[in-house]
């Protein structure tokens, strides 16, 4: 997936000087768009097919966040660069309709994006991410800082329950948080943030941190995820992450 990405933008590059900042923009939206849907129709074959609805929901969780890889598409010198977020932003408002009003949980993005088919959960885990997701599209859009957030959120907290799930033996939970383990907390979040560091800044054009750097950010990641309450690591992990960038300034080096 992140090949074919790449090569998507190398050869989008070529042709994106022919278009004006605005349709540059408009069509890259698009192209997310297209993207999304892609990941939502896998993650639902998954779940229907394979009968695979924990792993298609982290499937979906995961490549979602690689949204991000799309962001060197857009032209910041107009500032509809900010469509980078039309995906997350009609997904939260289709969360909260499905999730609270329709309320129908044999809708396929409910069997796709909740543990229990339960359209309530919505509102929990998946909203909270469409609203990082926004946040991270408009303030933190080609930075170090977004590239670090997302690989935490979105790659090493994607990994770590099924890495958990198949793999766990040493459990261990703290006050408020669920049960995790060893395993999933090293394999998962600590390896799966420092790879997705790693790998985001090559595909986004964003310079090399330190080996110190990723694995300092991915220790912090790690004890983020595991302190996490209930059903807010979605907002916990990427506040822990941000307070600690700009406390220490240093993790970006």
């Amino acid at each position: 997936m992140a090949g074919a990405i790449t090569n998507l933008l190398s050869n989008y590059t070529s042709l994106s000087y022919k278009v004006t900042p605005l349709w540059n923009n408009v069509i890259c939206s698009l192209i997310t768009v297209i993207y999304v849907k892609a990941i939502l129709t896998i993650g639902a074959k998954l779940r229907d097919r394979l009968r695979c609805a924990y792993e298609s929901r982290k499937l979906v969780h995961m490549g979602a966040a690689c949204w991000i890889l799309f962001w060197p598409l857009f032209d910041v010198s107009h500032w509809t660069w900010r469509l980078n977020i039309l995906v997350p932003t009609v997904m939260g408002i289709k969360l909260v309709y499905k999730g609270a009003i329709l309320n129908d949980p044999n809708d396929v993005d409910v069997r796709t994006m909740s543990r229990s088919s339960s359209p309530s959960e919505l509102l929990w885990g998946p909203l909270q991410f469409t609203i990082f997701m926004m946040w991270i599209g408009t303030q933190k859009f080609m930075t170090l800082e977004g590239s670090i957030l997302v690989a935490a959120l979105g790659i090493g907290d994607g990994l770590a329950p099924i890495i958990g799930r198949y793999y766990g033996n040493l459990k261990y939970r703290f006050p408020m948080s669920r049960q995790k383990s060893i395993e999933g907390s090293f394999f998962g979040v600590f390896l799966g943030t420092v790879g997705g560091i790693y790998g985001f800044n090559r595909m986004l054009g964003l310079r090399d941190l330190s080996v110190q750097s990723m694995v300092c950010c991915g220790a912090i990641a790690t004890f983020a995820e595991a302190i996490a309450p209930g059903d807010c690591d979605n907002v916990f992990i990427p506040l822990v992450m941000h307070f600690s960038i700009t406390h220490y300034p240093w993790l970006m080096m």
